[in-house]
């Protein structure tokens, strides 16, 4: 794992350099993912089977796309009580920290003939996309479903690739279940995107897609964004630990590793001021790394995207992790809670060396569906709002309309909309007169000035 000081750096340069290496969309993706996105909305159904059994299952047809209650059963029967029990669990967890999200409509009286609000309503329809071709993430299920769910969102459809022999995974299948959606379709990657967003004969049109995925998915969100909503754009799995000398490097190390393990281009970064906690959480590293089961992943997102940065002062690595904006933030100091409020830039934040980043991962309550790649600079973690639209609400009586007419008139002049005055005046008796009332005016033959 490289190690590097800060010494002459900024910063932002020793962000710049621990994360270097950070995945770039190719030309080459872009056109195929393109092209598929173009298939799907001439063809519909027809490109979305031929490009999910060239990926996916050579044998699928537009009649197995939807998921039935038949396999449900089967999904469930085959993951056993203790399975169910652990998603239904997890997911009365997250449901209940978003439910504490859900905003209040509200109504403001304070100015005299105003009056001014705002109403929150549900998204309708929201697509969610699940990867899972190789693997089974029931953990995002509860994640994305449960905060749609938490906000009041009706229409769920729900995609998710399958495997070879045209099923998906046991374990996808009945957390899906658990989580109550129906509406399921066996396809994954960019042309479930594309489908979701423009509609096919058999899967419906959403107003909003979710969900993590590869990079050929997430070039499809990005593609499709304005013909629909989307919520990000999430790369892969990432830590960033701000540690002191009272943090212990076994633990460091394995937080690293539970991030490292997911793919071989997650970053894992450890900032320090502390240089004997650096050198022995290298240490660590190199002896838990031996006994991990996909050590060979591990090794690779270590190696190529880990690092150790070792600053002069607590408050320079504290300035390094906000430069990072990483998706999640370890704080595991002596007082981890004095340091909360001086992070700015995270995803998730963990405080203290009792809380790993894997119970946010399954069970504590946040989503763990969070901005990567730096994003956190502006972007927050998936959140009821995210399937929530604010609408502005706006009554202003006559006597308003008069108050604040002469506002309308200098900004209106000043950018020559001269019909936003109008329609001003013509609520106070003197704007725009009707065809049959014109009146004559000395200065103007057949009518006076209209202003």
């Amino acid at each position: 794992m490289r190690l590097l000081t800060t010494k002459g750096k900024t910063p932002k340069q020793v962000a710049d350099e621990l994360f270097a290496p950070a995945t770039a969309f190719a030309a080459q993706q872009e056109a195929e993912v393109r092209a598929i996105i173009d298939a799907v909305k001439a063809r519909g159904d027809a490109a979305v089977i031929e490009y999910t059994r060239r990926f996916d299952c050579p044998t699928m047809t537009a009649a197995r796309l939807p998921v039935t209650a038949k396999e449900f059963a089967a999904a469930r029967a085959e993951v056993g009580e203790e399975f169910l029990q652990a998603v239904a669990t997890a997911a009365e967890h997250v449901r209940a920290f978003h439910e504490k999200q859900v905003p209040r409509d509200w109504i403001d009286l304070t100015q005299p003939g105003v009056v001014l609000g705002q109403k929150f309503t549900p998204i309708a329809r929201v697509g969610i996309h699940i990867p899972g071709f190789t693997a089974s993430y029931p953990s995002t299920v509860v994640m994305t479903v449960a905060p749609a769910k938490a906000a009041g969102v009706e229409e769920i459809s729900l995609v998710t690739p399958a495997r070879r022999d045209g099923t998906v995974h046991p374990a996808t299948l009945a957390a899906i279940s658990v989580l109550g959606v129906t509406r399921v379709f066996k396809v994954g990657g960019a042309q479930a995107i594309a489908a979701l967003a423009y509609g096919t004969r058999t899967i419906p049109k959403v107003d909003k897609i979710v969900g993590p995925g590869s990079v050929y998915p997430t070039l499809a969100k990005k593609m499709v964004f304005g013909d629909v909503g989307i919520e990000g754009l999430y790369g892969p799995s990432e830590v960033v630990i701000l540690a002191d000398e009272s943090a212990d490097p076994r633990l460091l190390a394995a937080d690293l590793l539970a991030q490292a393990e997911h793919m071989e281009d997650s970053p894992v970064i450890l900032v320090t001021p502390a240089r004997a906690v650096a050198v022995a959480t290298q240490k660590e590293l190199e002896a838990q790394l031996r006994r991990l089961p996909r050590k060979s992943l591990a090794a690779e997102a270590i190696t190529r995207y880990g690092g150790i940065a070792v600053t002069k002062s607590l408050d320079e690595a504290v300035a390094v992790v906000n430069e990072l904006a990483a998706e999640h933030v370890q704080i595991c100091t002596a007082e981890p809670f004095a340091l909360l409020s001086q992070i700015k830039n995270a995803g998730a934040i963990f405080v203290g060396q009792s809380s790993p980043v894997p119970l946010g991962d399954y069970v504590i309550g946040p989503s763990h569906s969070l901005p990567t790649g730096r994003t956190a600079r502006f972007l927050s973690g998936l959140g009821t709002m995210d399937f929530l639209k604010r609408t502005s609400i706006i009554y202003t009586s006559a006597a308003a309309v008069a108050e604040h007419a002469e506002v309308v008139r200098t900004l209106g002049a000043l950018e020559g909309l001269e019909g936003h005055v109008r329609a001003v005046e013509a609520r106070l008796g003197s704007g725009v007169q009707g065809a049959g009332s014109r009146k004559q005016g000395a200065g103007e033959e057949g009518g006076g000035r209209r202003r």
